[in-house]
């Protein structure tokens, strides 16, 4: 073997143990925000075929393909960016979902996440602006006011749609920002989802 075939075959293994090690002690990502329905994340992006045609399918034009450079293991699984668009649980994912990496699910077992309000950008908490677009958006009433007039979002009842982190109008960042704190996943070992 040559000496530059040797650096070359040292270097990927290298990269290979490296990488492997990485994603072996991974720990569990909180900004990631999956499609409603979605099965565990370990199953989840091991289930996932990548095909997209959940992508095609969602009409709010929320779900977006995970890019490679942000995690190798989740390239190309569904995932949703609430600020570019909020997801209307309209679940036509789950019915496209060729591999069952997305299952139907009863609407009122929905939750991808979870809303936080930051309060040192909100127009509300900040400057005492008449906003509260976000209670305005929210579907389900998860966001009402405190004595002052201030948002306050009841993670009891919030789905994690992203509808509020969508129309804040704070430029930028948003004031109001999901994660997937409290979402409920479905577990392959489960024989019906419904």
């Amino acid at each position: 073997m040559k000496r530059r075939d040797f650096i070359k075959t040292l270097g990927v293994f290298s990269l290979l143990i490296f990488t492997g090690g990485r994603f072996i002690f991974r720990k569990k990502r909180s900004d990631i925000i999956r499609p409603p329905g979605t099965v565990d994340e370990d199953d989840f992006n091991y289930k996932c075929v990548r095909c997209g045609k959940c992508i095609l399918a969602c009409p709010s034009k929320c779900l977006k393909p995970f890019p490679a450079e942000k995690g190798i293991v989740e390239w190309g699984t569904p995932f949703i960016v609430p600020r570019d668009a909020g997801c209307i649980m309209c679940l036509n994912c789950a019915s496209v979902c060729p591999s069952s990496a997305i299952v139907k699910v009863k609407k009122g077992t929905l939750k991808i996440g979870t809303a936080e309000i930051n309060s040192s950008i909100c127009l509300v908490w900040q400057h005492q602006k008449d906003c509260l677009v976000c209670q305005e958006y929210c579907p389900v009433g998860a966001i009402y006011t405190d004595g002052e007039g201030r948002p306050i979002v009841d993670p009891d009842i919030c789905i994690g749609c992203g509808l509020c982190e969508q129309n804040c109008p704070v430029k930028g960042e948003s004031a109001i920002r999901i994660t997937n704190k409290g979402e409920k996943r479905y577990s392959l070992k489960e024989k019906r989802y419904r």
